[in-house]
Parts: C-alpha cells; structure tokens; sequence
C-alpha cells in the first residue's frame, strides 16, 4: 500500500468526537438565534478537522519512543510508524500540511462570511497541537498536555461550529463552553489513565504520571459534579440531564479502577464512551424545537 499505509495513523474515534463537538457548538448556537448556511458550516469544520488530524501525525511522529513501550490501548495511536520507519518522514509531512491546509481554510473562510475570529482561532489551535508534543516545549510532558486537551476540545472546536451560524461569540455560549473545558480534562486524564506506569518511565509527566491515577479520577469525578451543574445553572436544563451520563460512569469508574492495567483501561474506555454519549444525547437535544 506505500504512503496510504499512513491513513492508519488517524484515529477515527478522535476525529468522530470532534465533528460532534463541532455540531454541538453549531446547534446550540441555533438555539441561540443563528443561521444555518451550509457553506459556512462545511468549511468551518474543514478547519476544525484538518488541525485535528494535523496533531494525529505529529504525536505519532514525536511519541515514537513512548509507543513503542506501551502496550495497545482502545482509544490510542496505531504504532504504525514503530514497524514502518520509512514512513516517518512522511508523517511529519502529513502533520505539516493539514496545519497548513486548516489555517488555509480559516482564511478562506472568512472570504465566504466566516467571522474573522475564526483565523486567530485556527493559528493559536494549529499551535497549540504542535506545541503539545513538539520539543522542547512538549506540553503533554510538563502537566500542561490536559489544559492544551481540554481548551481545544471544549473550546476551540464547540466555538468553531457556534461561529458557523452565529457569526459572533456570545455570553451564553462562554457559560456554556465553561462545562465543555472541564469535560475536556476528563478526557484527557481518561486518554492517560492506562499508560501511567509507561509515561513514568519516559518522562512523561502529564497530570496522571505526576499524580497517580486515583487522585485524576476523583478529580475527574469532581470536574463532573461541577460540570453538571454549571450545566443545570447556565443552559437548558435537557442538556445538563444528559450530563448524568459521564458523571454516573466515572462515579463507577471510581469503584472499579484497581492498580491492574487492563481494569483502568476499561473505566478508561467507559469514561471516553460516555463523553461521546453525552455529545450525541446533547446535540440531539438541542435540535428538538
């Protein structure tokens, strides 16, 4: 297969997680008094999903080390370059070009009626994944990997689909995103809570390595009792009813986790399952007049 081999590296259920992180932002800010133009709606989430997939090939690339100790997990890379070194080279490639193509379509964006927020979004977004692996800053090694998770995912990517038909940030949806940012956390000590021994001894020391994987997921548990009820404060209250969801399953989480890997690899999946959930209860929620 050659060069195609490197579709392999991209992670589909991360890509998924982030068109319906995109629609939800879309849908709540047609909820809040915005447009749908089709137009607008696809090329924002062109910019959305190529900056996604950028640090797709970027982390492989400068977490080759790192993946070759750590066994396989549900929610992680492909370890393709591990086995197919002469296609290395081509991932940093791959990285470089969808960053590119994503502030591109930023610009491109704003030709078609796209708020100009959108370029500053694109370029501190594309940054931020480089920055999170990229020596010597390498975020995701300094306990600053789950701000960068969760700012992006919570924020980056919701406020792209809420500029697409609202053309403006608003109060409610700064509120809203608030939940959105501390669900990211949980997805990032979720994303790290397998690998803990593994990041330990490569010197990689996120928040769980650092830590330990009790303290991250009662912290996660916490995050999720606050999320909830931002939610019921500050939106309708459907969507904070589907909070219920991530907060019962690390509320589990909690009391199945033990020191053996394959368990916490389970809560880990359960807990990223339920974040998914919740974005698709919400999103449909919120299209329901």
């Amino acid at each position: 297969m050659g060069r195609l081999d490197l579709l392999r590296v991209v992670r589909l259920p991360i890509l998924l997680g982030g068109l319906l992180g995109y629609l939800l932002g879309a849908v709540f800010g047609l909820r809040d008094g915005g447009v749908f133009d089709p137009a607008l709606f696809f090329v924002g989430y062109i910019v959305v999903a190529f900056g996604d997939l950028s640090t797709h090939y970027s982390n492989d690339f400068f977490d080759v080390e790192v993946d070759r100790s750590s066994p396989g997990k549900t929610f992680g890379g492909s370890k393709l370059l591990l086995w197919r070194p002469d296609l290395v080279p081509h991932a940093m490639s791959a990285a470089r070009l969808f960053s590119i193509a994503s502030v591109f379509a930023a610009f491109a964006a704003t030709v078609l009626g796209f708020s100009p927020i959108i370029i500053p979004l694109a370029v501190a977004a594309n940054a931020l994944g480089w920055l999170y692996s990229l020596p010597p800053w390498r975020l995701a090694y300094r306990g600053l990997g789950e701000a960068t998770i969760a700012v992006g995912t919570g924020f980056g990517v919701t406020v792209t689909g809420y500029l697409a038909v609202k053309g403006g940030i608003g109060v409610d949806f700064l509120q809203f995103s608030t939940a959105l940012v501390l669900y990211g956390l949980v997805l990032a000590f979720s994303l790290e809570l397998s690998d803990m021994e593994v990041d330990r001894a490569a010197g990689k020391w996120n928040l769980v390595a650092r830590f330990g994987w009790r303290a991250c997921l009662r912290a996660a548990l916490l995050i999720c009792i606050t999320s909830t009820a931002l939610l019921y404060i500050f939106t309708d209250t459907i969507v904070a009813f589907m909070s219920l969801v991530p907060l019962a399953t690390v509320a589990i989480g909690n009391l199945y986790a033990k020191d053996d890997r394959p368990k916490r690899d389970a809560v880990a999946t359960a807990c990223i399952a339920s974040l998914f959930l919740f974005l698709i209860l919400s999103v449909a929620a919120l299209m329901v007049p």
